[in-house]
């Protein structure tokens, strides 16, 4: 395939409003029209002048309901979280997931985006008609490219983008279509297909209960470990694939783990993993040489099944942080079903309200990185990295390429549950620091909360989201969420 790309958009009308249309449900006789008519303008000028100087004189006009943000709380809210809960499954983008969620409008989808890819986005005259519908399956076919090449190839159409393309979001079905050889357009299309509420009835009253971010950022366009090296210490030390390193604690930057472990603030990483520390897919804790060395590996790593006595007894640690098992059952990750999946944050989140500790919670759930599954919106670049390490790669053209990780990964869906946050809130743009919500929000979360120094310059730049904790704690907060949606 070519390697010169023309980018292709469609545009949704929305109709308006027919003025005609409107009716007052009763008729006035003719002779007091006019004069009912001059009464209701004047009071209409009066509030438009009212609510006019109202604005230009700084007064605060009430915001839409789903928006419930404090630009600069006290610290009062500090006093409120004492145990924070961190969950992170395996593989979605958010388009794919969550981008079929329609409890409201204001969630930025599929639902209003007309998303099309074309089989070979090269090609400018090549018709991009592969589209995006309520079709994903429960059991993805594929397991779709997710190396920084890969990936690549999806924002750019090119695996060696030089910044001068934009970010058209049409490579997709292209990378699909080159990764497992295909030009049927069904099997490509699996690629950008999303689920419908139905299908994630888990994630649906979880985002229809607390807070949803449609606008939350992977921390690499790449795979799960270097996004996972993110979350948990602000940077991947120039890794940019899932490396043996990961698996034989030979990370050697400080992480979160042992920055709370010097402040003397308690944590377990709880895991599920089907090989365990060193010897396969591992516990997040493992990747860095801190772990092993302290003793931290013995003492810190625990089993998921002491994560349910725990939250029982009312014992959580301050931080919890939990791995999924992957990938078949528990992740998301292909060949994970979704029900399957569904089914664990069910148990996760139950657990949790629960537990003693509930009015002290805050959970946050979100997704390692986009798996290779389709989103539309693009991700920010020119953000600060980690460090000054780069990666290179072999892209699938034999060519080397080289990345910076000055630029986020693809959206993911993300959770902030608690019962002292608003119910059905749907968070867009972050609103401090750098302005965006990604991985790295979470440490700098942390910093804020227990006052700890920014491990460095990404988690330094990123939005933290205690605007979004309440003053008033929640006693409508579901104690049970629905079965998932089990095919036959």
């Amino acid at each position: 395939m070519a390697l010169s790309i023309q980018a292709i958009y469609h545009e949704k009308r929305v109709k308006g409003t027919n003025p005609s249309s409107f009716s007052l449900g009763w008729e006035f006789p003719k002779s007091l029209a006019y004069k009912y008519l001059l009464i209701l303008t004047g009071i209409m000028m009066f509030h438009l002048e009212v609510v006019t100087i109202l604005a230009l004189s700084g007064f605060a006009l009430a915001a839409p309901q789903n928006i419930q943000y404090h630009d600069t709380p006290d610290d009062s809210w500090k006093s409120r979280i004492k145990n924070v809960v961190v969950l992170v499954e395996e593989n979605r983008s958010f388009d794919t997931f969550a981008g079929g969620l329609s409890y409201n409008s204001a969630i930025d989808g599929l639902l209003h985006h007309n998303y099309c890819n074309s089989m070979n986005a090269s090609d400018p005259t090549q018709k991009a008609d592969v589209c995006a519908g309520p079709r994903a399956n429960d059991v993805a076919a594929d397991d779709p490219n997710h190396s920084i090449s890969g990936i690549n190839m999806q924002l750019f159409t090119t695996w060696h983008p030089d910044g001068t393309q934009p970010q058209n979001m049409r490579g997709f079905v292209t990378e699909q279509s080159i990764t497992f050889d295909t030009f049927n357009k069904t099997r490509a299309a699996e690629v950008i297909n999303y689920y419908t509420p139905d299908q994630i009835k888990v994630f649906n009253a979880m985002a229809e209960n607390f807070v949803l971010f449609d606008r939350w950022f992977a921390a690499v366009p790449g795979p799960t470990n270097p996004n996972r090296a993110y979350i948990t210490s602000g940077t991947s030390n120039g890794h940019g694939r899932n490396d043996n390193l990961f698996n034989t604690y030979g990370i050697p930057v400080k992480s979160i783990f042992e920055q709370l472990s010097e402040n003397n603030i308690t944590w377990i990483n709880y895991q599920n993993s089907t090989l365990g520390p060193g010897l396969g897919f591992n516990p997040d804790a493992a990747f860095y040489n801190w772990t092993y060395t302290s003793g931290a590996y013995e003492t810190n790593i625990a089993p998921l099944t002491k994560f349910y006595e725990d939250a029982a007894a009312g014992t959580l640690p301050q931080f919890t942080y939990i791995n999924p098992e992957c990938c078949s059952y528990q992740s998301y990750h292909p060949p994970s079903p979704i029900s399957l999946g569904e089914n664990f944050i069910k148990q996760i989140y139950e657990a949790l309200r629960l537990s003693p500790q509930w009015n002290e919670t805050l959970f946050i759930l979100t997704f390692d990185e986009h798996g290779g599954f389709g989103d539309h919106v693009p991700p920010p670049t020119n953000v600060p990295a980690g460090d000054d390490l780069t990666y290179t790669e072999t892209a699938p053209d034999g060519k080397p390429m080289t990345f910076d990780f000055k630029r986020l990964g693809i959206r993911v869906p993300t959770l902030l549950i608690s019962p002292w946050v608003g119910k059905g809130i749907v968070e867009k743009k972050g609103r401090n620091k750098g302005g965006e919500y990604t991985h790295t929000s979470i440490i700098a979360f942390l910093d804020e909360l227990w006052g700890l120094e920014p491990l460095t310059p990404r988690v330094s730049w990123s939005s933290t989201f205690e605007g979004l904790i309440t003053n008033k704690l929640r006693t409508d907060t579901p104690v049970t969420l629905p079965d998932p949606l089990i095919r036959s």
